[in-house]
């Protein structure tokens, strides 16, 4: 890929390279729009709509959360390619061809599926980054080709950090969170592949969900 393509574009621009919306985001949520330069393509995520204070303070330390894990785990499989950061409230991603898990049903997924799942959150774990919302069955995408890839970094955990124990020791604990997340697929889509580890896993609350349950009285 041209390292310039998308580095160049501006906001002024992207109206004009912009194939189709893959999502209007309303309120707080972020939109994603699916661009072409040159014959490559990029998925934009913007939240030049969302309310003024929030794209304003807010959104910027999302992106910067979202840009920084992902460079982090550049060359991962499984997990997008950064293009360019386009202004505060917009960054040029990988696009990813596929379809999100929460649109499958009772039996529609292969045992493989499940396996390369694990796999790719194992390898973005092992990178020191936990990615903190895969209860959203929306944010793991199925390829054509059966690659499950990540997506959507915005809470993502960036550990390993030399100077940081609390970073490091909360990323540790944000990925057992993420461990439970195939278990929880295979729970709405396979139960019959459920394992007993699986099943003790879903049982069992972690330290943080013990925190949250205490702090939040459930």
């Amino acid at each position: 890929m041209n390292e310039n393509s998308f580095q160049k574009l501006k906001r002024s621009e992207l109206e004009k390279v912009t194939t189709r919306m893959i999502h209007v985001g309303r309120g707080f949520q972020s939109s994603v729009r699916l661009i072409e330069i040159d014959g490559e393509r990029a998925a934009v995520k913007d939240y030049i709509n969302a309310p003024r204070a929030f794209r304003t303070f807010v959104a910027p330390w999302l992106l910067n959360r979202e840009e920084r894990a992902l460079r982090v785990l550049e060359d991962v499989e499984g997990v997008p390619g950064v293009f360019a950061r386009i202004d505060r409230c917009a960054l040029a991603m990988e696009y990813v061809e596929g379809t999100p898990m929460d649109h499958y049903s009772l039996g529609e997924l292969a045992p493989e599926v499940f396996v390369a799942a694990q796999k790719t959150i194992d390898a973005v774990h092992a990178r020191g980054v936990s990615h903190c919302d895969l209860k959203r069955r929306s944010n793991l995408i199925l390829t054509p080709h059966g690659e499950v890839v990540l997506i959507d970094f915005a809470a993502a955990i960036v550990g390993k950090r030399v100077l940081n124990p609390c970073a490091n020791w909360l990323q540790r604990e944000m990925a057992q969170v993420d461990n439970k997340s195939v278990p929880r697929l295979k729970k709405f889509v396979a139960p019959q592949l459920l394992t007993d580890e699986d099943k003790h896993k879903l049982a069992t609350p972690t330290v943080l969900e013990r925190w949250a349950r205490k702090l939040f009285n459930r």
